[in-house]
């Protein structure tokens, strides 16, 4: 074995001194033979005969031998170069197979780039299956919903308590707002709060300088930051001694650098916005203390140690929680830990939209799949005198069949360069039509991980489409050398494994058809629910004035009212302003909300029932044209220090009072105050969220420092934000203003995911038409092409052009009838698969299955009329002659 792996080997490196090596070996060997016959009596020309007859011939013996020693190396490459040339000689076939796979192969190529970033691939930490996220699950919430954030109380103690992780850490927001410098605007960083274990967590140290320590954790002790490496290039130019610089934040409170990160470093992973820097979380003192609501702000990771699994952990971290719920009884009620890995975590909420998306993809490339497999069934069809031809000259059948396989994955590795290159310029749009809040968006590329994958998909490609006319050719009896007559025993059998391709396209085709109808309709829905607002040219501001904790809070309110008081009135002034506003939090479709206990006299409610609370300006429903259905808005009168009044929505009003007029009543919220308005309710959650309960209470009478502006213009927002941005720093000169972002953004990005699922099965459905669509054309006009004869005759005989187009189409009506039961069927049943990404539309929703085998039909009738009508148009006289 040693010795013929070593002489292959050397066959391969060294082929043309080995082909000379094995022409003198040969010739020797023949000449001793030769020379042996003549020393026996033999003439010479007789004995090298008789040489070259007990050596079997000289030319099969050294093809046999190169076969030997090069496994067959030279064929393959002959094969390909034959494969190449014969690609090259139909130009026609070539052009429509390749833009076949490029289509299938570019679209699952681009999908699987998506997928393998988000979903598929390894965290960028070491030993990332370690990593595992820590978080509180709501027990009266759906299985699937991810699990929130931890108090600063939960997580101490379980972090104090557990000994299944080698650290634990947490994280929460914490962007750092830097002071003007010179003539640049005032500069916010994208930060996050960090404990002092986060980066040993992740497994990954600073490239200069140190992470953070415990002690940086003390209160008054914590003005140090770490620094992503981007933020060291850019602000500190890349200097090595960056480290015991300043960060200029806001309130004199300097950030001392201590720290730089690697390149590529990134966390939260999910950010499609790069982390500028980390600074240490400093818990407030009451953080350790049970029954002080902080709210759930944390959220927590870990690693676990050496043989500890993700199920120990979990059951090891319920126990600890069992114990602090009996010290603690109403404090974990209804609510549990929940132990999760971290790349699960981080992808629950994605990972079945992305896995939809690439069953997707794989339907389109099965389409191209059967596609092709159809044009070479029908190219093999047309060559049975070339394969008849070099049977003759003394190739076997496993040298045609592997002349086949060749071809067709030549064409395959063909069409896969051509599809990644089509992945490498869509997958920038695909990128930017994804929704923002994908994780690891960023990592989404056509790399070498994606395009191993592509050519290996590709290999398998061409050796399965090649299996058809294989199949085909396996089953045929050539015919003789020099006749061409159409008897072949395989064409009733090829002639059924291209219609049975033909439905199976249809059927791919009417699912994805199917699937793009649901969504369509989903985001059509979406789109059209009544938010209870208008989002039409609506700007938000956000204007959050710094306060140092110690400063008094009645001076700073003072303050900020009046600085807020000229920025409304100078905006007002603004060219195309029609209403301002202000909104303390809990602006529609944004996502932030304050809650608040609410109490209603005379009524008993659980002792934690909250309610939304918004504290707003006088404009605030104007701006937003929300509707006061009953009682009125606040007025200029509703000043600080008389009556306090509220306004509730519908919800809170038919939720809190059930018989009567609530206008004149009281409720306990921040004190007492009069019920003076009911507003129509609003999905403020987006299009497929309910109205909650929600209360307003006039800013007046808060003691809120910041605000959002909401400003309603008579065209595009955008225009005057340079504007507000001048007249909010004439107020607040050293304020950074991090977004200025219209209503319509806001509603975008809940509606991306729906928007992006939409456009891709959209995009899918209609390249598997188009490829079936082809399909259908290229076996009809072959069908056509082999009965010219046929219909020469048939028209000659008096059958009209009529009878000729029906014979024609109704062979192909057959399996595209096949098809579209079989699609319909398979529709039907996947349709339970996609009911959870539904808005308001059930799966098998009839209209979306009839529309899309309407527009099936319609695809197959037309790519079969073109042909059909060729047939119907046929000359007997020059059918006849060509004949």
């Amino acid at each position: 074995m040693i010795t013929r792996l070593m002489a292959w080997l050397r066959g391969i490196v060294h082929r043309d001194r080995s082909y000379r090596e094995l022409d003198e070996e040969l010739q020797f060997h023949i000449e001793q033979e030769t020379a042996a016959h003549v020393a026996h009596g033999v003439a010479p020309g007789e004995a090298r005969r008789l040489a070259l007859a007990t050596l079997g011939g000289l030319t099969p013996t050294r093809e046999a031998t190169r076969r030997v020693r090069a496994l067959g190396i030279d064929a393959i490459a002959r094969d390909v170069r034959h494969g190449c040339r014969a690609l090259a000689a139909s130009p026609g076939f070539t052009a429509a197979a390749l833009a076949v796979l490029a289509l299938g192969i570019g679209a699952a190529t681009a999908i699987f780039s998506v997928v393998d970033a988000v979903v598929l691939r390894a965290l960028p930490f070491p030993q990332s299956h370690r990593l595992v996220a820590i978080g509180d699950r709501d027990l009266t919430a759906a299985p699937d919903a991810p699990a929130s954030a931890l108090t600063p109380q939960d997580y101490f103690d379980y972090r104090d308590r557990q000994d299944v992780f080698e650290t634990m850490a947490a994280i929460a927001y914490g962007d750092l707002s830097l002071q003007r410098e010179g003539p640049s605007d005032p500069e916010t960083l994208r930060g996050w709060q960090v404990t002092s274990g986060f980066f040993a967590v992740l497994g990954v140290r600073p490239a200069l300088g140190r992470a953070f320590t415990p002690d940086d954790e003390i209160r008054g002790q914590n003005w140090v930051a770490v620094i992503s490496d981007g933020l060291w290039r850019r602000r500190y130019g890349g200097a090595p001694d960056v480290i015991g610089r300043r960060l200029p934040a806001q309130l004199g409170r300097d950030r001392v650098v201590v720290g730089v990160m690697p390149p590529g470093f990134e966390y939260p992973v999910s950010d499609r916005e790069a982390v500028d820097v980390w600074v240490p979380y400093v818990a407030p003192a009451e953080a350790r203390v049970r029954g002080t609501e902080i709210g759930r702000v944390l959220e927590a990771i870990g690693r676990l140690r050496d043989g500890v699994t993700v199920d120990a952990a979990q059951a090891r971290m319920t126990q600890i929680a069992a114990d602090l719920a009996r010290q603690s009884p109403g404090w974990f009620e209804n609510r549990a830990v929940e132990v999760e890995g971290l790349q699960r975590a981080l992808t629950r909420q994605v990972r079945p939209w992305m896995l939809m998306l690439l069953g997707a993809a794989g339907c389109v490339m099965l389409i191209a799949c059967a596609n092709l497999s159809n044009l070479l069934l029908v190219r093999g069809s047309t060559r049975e005198h070339e394969l008849a031809v070099r049977s003759a000259l003394g190739a076997s059948r496993g040298d045609l069949i592997r002349t086949l396989l060749v071809e067709s994955v030549i064409l395959a590795l063909a069409g896969a360069a051509l599809g990644a290159l089509a992945a490498r310029i869509g997958v920038d749009a695909i990128r930017a039509a994804l929704p923002a809040e994908l994780p690891r968006a960023a990592a989404i590329d056509v790399d070498v991980r994606v395009l191993v994958v592509t050519m290996f998909a590709a290999l398998v490609t061409g050796l399965v489409t090649g299996l058809a006319p294989v199949v085909q050719f396996a089953n045929a009896r050539l015919s003789p050398l020099g006749r061409q007559g159409r008897a072949n025993t395989a064409a009733p059998r090829a002639g059924r494994l291209r219609g049975a391709l033909i439905a199976a396209e249809i059927a791919l085709a009417v699912v994805l058809l199917s699937g793009a109808g649901l969504f369509l309709s989903s985001f059509h829905r979406v789109a059209s629910v009544d938010l209870g607002v208008d989002t039409d040219n609506v700007l938000s501001v956000r204007v959050r004035p710094l306060v140092t904790p110690d400063q008094p809070v009645a001076p700073a309110v003072a303050r900020s009212r009046q600085a807020f008081d000229a920025i409304i009135s100078r905006v007002r002034a603004l060219s195309g302003v029609e209403a301002v506003a202000l909104q303390s939090a809990g602006l529609p479709l944004r996502g932030d909300l304050i809650t608040v206990g609410i109490q209603v006299p005379g009524r008993t409610l659980p002792r934690n029932e909250d309610i939304e609370l918004g504290r707003i300006s006088t404009d605030y429903f104007r701006a937003l044209q929300m509707a006061v259905t009953k009682g009125r808005p606040f007025t200029d009168g509703d000043r600080p220090g008389d009556d306090a009044v509220v306004i509730l929505n519908e919800a809170a009003a038919r939720k809190y009072f059930v018989a009567g007029d609530p206008i004149g009543r009281y409720v306990e919220i921040e004190g007492r105050r009069r019920i003076v308005g009911i507003v129509a309710d609003i999905r403020r959650d987006g299009p497929e969220s309910d109205p909650r309960p929600q209360a307003y209470v006039p800013w007046t009478q808060s003691t809120v420092i910041g605000a959002t502006l909401i400003i309603r213009t008579t065209s595009d927002p955008r225009a005057i934000v340079p504007a507000v941005k001048q007249i909010v720093w004439a107020e607040f000169p050293d304020l950074p203003i991090p977004d200025a972002t219209t209503l319509e953004q806001y509603f975008d990005r809940l509606v991306a995911e729906r928007r992006f699922n939409m456009m891709l099965f959209g995009i899918f459905g209609l390249i598997g038409v188009a490829i079936a669509g082809l399909g259908v054309y290229g076996v009809i006009a072959y069908a056509v092409a082999r009965r010219t004869r046929e219909f020469g005759i048939r028209m000659a005989l008096g059958a009209p052009a009529s009878t000729i187009l029906t014979s024609v189409l109704s062979g192909a009506g057959r399996d595209v009838s096949i098809g579209l039961g079989v699609g319909l069927a398979g529709a039907w049943i996947l349709g339970d698969l996609v009911r959870s990404f539904l808005f308001q539309i059930q799966p098998h929703d009839p209209w979306v299955l009839t529309g899309a085998a309407v527009l099936c039909t319609a695809a197959a009738v037309l790519a079969a009329a073109l042909p059909a009508r060729r047939a119907s148009r046929v000359d007997p006289i020059r059918a006849l002659r060509i004949e």
